[in-house]
């Protein structure tokens, strides 16, 4: 049923002012307006709400019951303007991100730290997670933008590739395989290997890479966070190939960082929701993202210690 708001609106006029020309001047419309609404609701509904009398109106018993409930439903809508109103100010206030646990650790701190100097009054939300819970996130609409490793066919979102960053080789400080320039599968025969878990996108390419190079590599290790893997390469319990960001957070660890080849890309995809804009907020995350692993990307030295907050 379609809401008779001006009758509504009408009637509570002639009600707080006890008469039709007032209502009328009250809402800046005629007095034979305000009648006529006022017609329309009492044929609407089949009942009277008023006694003409002397020039006045008198509301009858029926237009008292409904006055009290076109208070009470007023006050609920004025209150759902308010919460809405309140709602809208701490989505600004607030950016919702889902990471990856490597990122969370590796990547978004730097750009925590300088994202919170430019928008010192935003509230950062991290929830860390595998890809698939990030997209899920994403998708209902739990978070504000995501950062996964995700395959190009990814279906539900909108996804954008971040600056590239490679595999790398992280051997132990004084490993044999320290002097060359860079490590290849052959290399790596008989190599005891600490690997990402192989349900990751990141193994399946290196399975790849050594299948194709005729190795079959000697996993004595696998984790499904990267992080503990540098820590174990640097007390010499093997060798590893892990994010160019990764090693680069652990190269105070006693670890050299070597390029490997074939070149292997980690795919870090930007995640945001299909049908939603994001917020001058998110993109200058986003954008401050980005900053950072372009410089990690551009970093001769393979074995320079991350710095943090060197950002803007």
């Amino acid at each position: 049923m379609h809401m008779p708001l001006r009758q509504i609106e009408a009637f509570r006029a002639v009600i707080e002012t006890g008469s039709m020309t007032e209502a009328g001047k009250l809402l800046n419309v005629s007095q034979p307006a305000i009648s006529r609404q006022i017609r329309e609701l009492e044929q609407r509904f089949g009942i009277n709400l008023f006694l003409r009398r002397a020039g006045r109106v008198e509301p009858t018993k029926d237009a008292q019951l409904l006055f009290a409930e076109v208070e009470r439903c007023l006050g609920g809508l004025e209150q759902f303007v308010k919460f809405a109103g309140e709602l809208g100010v701490s989505r600004r206030q607030r950016l919702r991100i889902a990471a990856t646990v490597g990122h969370s650790y590796f990547l978004l701190p730097d750009v925590i730290h300088a994202f919170h100097k430019i928008y010192p009054d935003v509230t950062i939300s991290l929830r860390s997670g595998p890809s698939p819970e990030v997209v899920d996130l994403i998708e209902k609409g739990q978070s504000d933008i995501g950062f996964a490793l995700l395959p190009p066919e990814s279906h539900g979102v909108t996804t954008e590739t971040m600056p590239e960053v490679e595999l790398v080789c992280v051997v132990p400080k004084d490993h044999p395989l320290e002097t060359k320039d860079f490590i290849e599968p052959i290399d790596l025969k008989d190599t005891p290997l600490l690997l990402i878990s192989e349900d990751s996108l990141m193994r399946k390419r290196l399975l790849q890479a050594f299948q194709e190079a005729g190795i079959r590599p000697n996993v004595i290790v696998d984790s499904t966070y990267t992080g503990p893997i540098c820590s174990l390469v640097g007390q010499n319990m093997g060798v590893s190939i892990v994010d160019h960001l990764t090693a680069a957070s652990n190269a105070y660890q006693d670890i050299t960082i070597k390029r490997f080849r074939p070149s292997i890309p980690c795919e870090l995809k930007l995640v945001t929701h299909a049908r939603q804009d994001i917020s001058a907020p998110a993109q200058a995350f986003v954008d401050l993202a980005k900053e950072v692993l372009v410089r990690i990307c551009e970093s001769s030295d393979l074995n320079a210690p991350h710095k943090t907050g060197h950002v803007r």
